[in-house]
């Protein structure tokens, strides 16, 4: 039979427990109507204490939207106003030297030597018939452009006595280098003729003009660093200028000495000659400058 009958010892009669064993197990839960939950909530005492924040009211939510940082490239400004004329000039010198860059390979690997060998330097003096638009011609004729150019850059860099710098003072910049570089080859010829040393004296303006052409080679790109490069003071590609001007001066005083004392000039002559001539004017020119 089932589990709801219940069976006695002494007894045959089974009782049924079902109707005994209360059979509706749910529990009632009254809910209060909405309306008494808003009163109640209503009749509880406002918080007023200073321990407790008290709520702002915000009508407006502000929105801000962060950038994300973009890659800038470091740049400077320009020193230079309305300068234009002075990036077709440099682009002149390139067209100059892009003629003579493959054609005449060879002749500037020996001008490079001949700075520190003085045999290279005589033998290129042996074959120095050259044609009107050789290589060494162009080569003269960059320099005497860029070094009027780092002159230039120079002035406008350090902003020397407030001055305008525009085309007419570069123009005079220009005319200045010319005079000085042409007036003392004149000057040297002139002294050449009076002390009977002209052979060595072209073989000293030889020289010369071969470290004004090696000059011109490493100023075109200082310039053009000066001119373009994304620095904000470019200083340290100018005073690399002036060291390396430097040295080639002192390599070229010593090429001169050695040219010199072949003649068996006497070092008190030998200084006077060229002290006079290369140190001296370089001096006046820096204290009229600073």
């Amino acid at each position: 039979m089932g589990a709801n009958y219940t069976y006695n010892q002494d007894s045959v009669k089974a009782q049924n427990q079902r109707g005994e064993v209360p059979q509706n197990n749910e529990e009632t839960y009254t809910v209060p109507h909405k309306n008494n939950f808003q009163a109640s909530q209503q009749n509880k005492p406002a918080i007023v204490s200073k321990e407790y924040i008290s709520p702002l009211k915000l009508t407006k939510l502000h929105t801000e939207q962060l950038e994300k940082p973009a890659f800038v490239l470091p740049n400077r400004e320009r020193h230079y106003q309305n300068n234009d004329w002075l990036t077709m000039i440099i682009f002149v010198s390139i067209a100059i030297f892009a003629s003579i860059r493959y054609t005449y390979a060879k002749y500037i690997k020996q001008l490079f030597l001949s700075l520190f060998n003085y045999a290279t330097s005589a033998r290129m003096l042996n074959d120095k018939n050259y044609p009107v638009f050789h290589a060494a011609f162009r080569l003269e004729a960059i320099y005497y452009i860029v070094l009027p150019i780092f002159v230039y850059q120079c002035l406008s860099l350090f902003k020397w006595k407030n001055t305008t710098i525009n085309p007419a003072y570069f123009g005079l910049i220009f005319g200045g280098v010319l005079l000085y570089f042409f007036g003392k080859k004149f000057i040297y010829l002139t002294l050449g003729m009076l002390f009977e040393t002209q052979n060595e004296t072209r073989e000293y303006l030889f020289n010369y003009d071969n470290f004004n052409r090696s000059l011109s080679l490493f100023f075109l790109p200082l310039v053009i660093s000066i001119q373009f490069a994304p620095l904000k003071t470019p200083v340290f590609i100018v005073i690399a200028g002036l060291v390396v001007l430097f040295i080639l001066n002192l390599l070229l005083l010593k090429r001169g000495a050695i040219i010199l004392l072949k003649k068996q000039f006497s070092l008190f002559y030998l200084f006077l000659y060229l002290c006079s001539l290369e140190i001296l004017p370089l001096l006046l020119i820096y204290k009229v400058v600073v």
